[in-house]
């Protein structure tokens, strides 16, 4: 087996160029600039929702330029530089059509990191031009099935931990999701959750709101009607909206937040007392965990953006270009998109950036056959506890043990 260190993966020196997110029109990206290697580069876009609700995410860019700087100062796959271009979808499907385009043009090795309601829109493009889409948090039904996609977070396999969770502790007698109306929601709930469930004999129900809602009182009256466990699917203003509203009712429920998208640290500290005790289950290392990689990470992106929001997207988006950066490092031609498919998608081929758990792409995806791409099984549990994540015992590991 072919093991792939983080010092040895994330060893590049560049330039970071930023395309704006908008009209994806090139631009230095300030303090990005290095001397360079042996004068070639190389093109990767991040791509995502960094702009609009319902999931306004710019940290998926702060993270990937941050990861690009520090690979870049650690010296360069075999002297190649790193070129970074963003695209922002602005939370629309022609959005997200265009930055497939861009990414064709633009001739990149990788699409990282990505966020997207509308993944379907740049996926066959992708495939098309065989370039690997890494790490996204896959939601679409091409980002969780497509050769291309090589996924660690999903909304898919969120939701199979916190089952699993919930009935190992036997916290729950019915489990109730909480998400904002859309067809990526609806999706996930009929396609991923409904099968664990019946799998584990968990009962599950969900209220879905209008992305327009403002008063979150009776949404928090419907879940807690409905069940004693909720599960928060929407993004971190109407989940605060969501939690308050459970407060102030007395209502007792355990709280799980599907990730930190719903409740980053920030969102935590705002919400103060209201906001302890909810739980969450995570593939990626937070910083609690003290792991060096992600303490580095986060000072980093903060070197980048000192109010950057901390959650899983960032970390995610930070961890894709240092796994692009390993699967790189590994070629021994040219580094180009087919070439980079081909090595994720190796047996052998195992990554290891410090910021998730070793991973096979080619051996460890396939443990949840309606999402067959995903390969993050181990899970972290954390709590919130004053305005922080904190590690909560051990590790759950979904293949094998949700039914499939």
């Amino acid at each position: 087996m072919r093991s792939i260190s983080k010092a040895a993966a994330i060893i590049l020196l560049a330039a970071a160029t930023v395309v704006s997110v908008s009209a994806c029109s090139s631009g230095d990206s300030p303090g990005s600039s290095a001397e360079p290697g042996n004068g070639n580069t190389v093109k990767i876009m991040v791509f995502g929702s960094f702009s609009q609700p319902p999931f306004p995410l710019k940290q998926i860019d702060t993270a990937a330029q941050a990861a690009v700087k520090q690979v870049n100062a650690d010296g360069g796959i075999n002297g190649t530089q790193i070129e970074l271009i963003s695209c922002d979808d602005n939370g629309s499907a022609n959005g997200s059509t265009a930055c497939g385009r861009q990414a064709v043009k633009e001739n990149v090795a990788a699409v990282v990191g990505a966020f997207t309601l509308f993944g379907d829109n740049i996926v066959p493009q992708l495939e098309e031009a065989n370039i690997p889409y890494i790490l996204p948090v896959a939601i679409s039904g091409t980002e969780v099935s497509s050769t291309v996609s090589f996924p660690i977070m999903a909304s898919a396999t969120p939701i199979a931990a916190d089952l699993l969770a919930l009935k190992q502790a036997k916290l729950c007698d019915v489990v109730v999701g909480a998400s904002s109306l859309n067809a990526q929601s609806q999706a996930t709930y009929e396609n991923y959750e409904l099968p664990v469930a019946e799998n584990l004999g968990v009962s599950t129900d969900t209220v879905f709101y209008p992305p327009t809602t403002t008063d979150f009182s009776s949404v928090a009256a419907q879940v807690a009607a409905k069940g004693d466990c909720v599960v928060y699917q929407g993004g971190a203003q109407d989940t605060a909206a969501i939690v308050n509203a459970i407060g102030q009712s007395g209502a007792k429920m355990t709280q799980i937040a599907i990730s930190t998208i719903a409740l980053p640290t920030q969102t935590l500290s705002q919400l103060g007392k209201p906001g302890d005790g909810v739980l969450v289950y995570a593939p990626m290392y937070y910083p609690s965990t003290n792991k060096p990689g992600v303490k580095q990470a986060v000072t980093n992106m903060q070197a980048v953006d000192s109010n950057v929001i901390i959650d899983d997207t960032a970390l995610n988006s930070y961890a894709a270009v240092l796994t692009f950066a390993a699967a790189a490092k590994n070629l021994t031609g040219d580094i180009t998109g087919a070439a980079l498919v081909t090595e994720l998608n190796t047996a052998g081929t195992t990554i290891d950036t410090g910021m998730y758990a070793p991973t096979d792409f080619a051996t460890d995806a396939g443990f949840f056959p309606p999402a067959p791409r995903v390969a993050g099984s181990t899970f972290i549990p954390y709590i919130s506890k004053d305005g922080q994540w904190e590690t909560n015992g051990d590790a759950i590991h979904l293949a094998g043990n949700i039914g499939f």
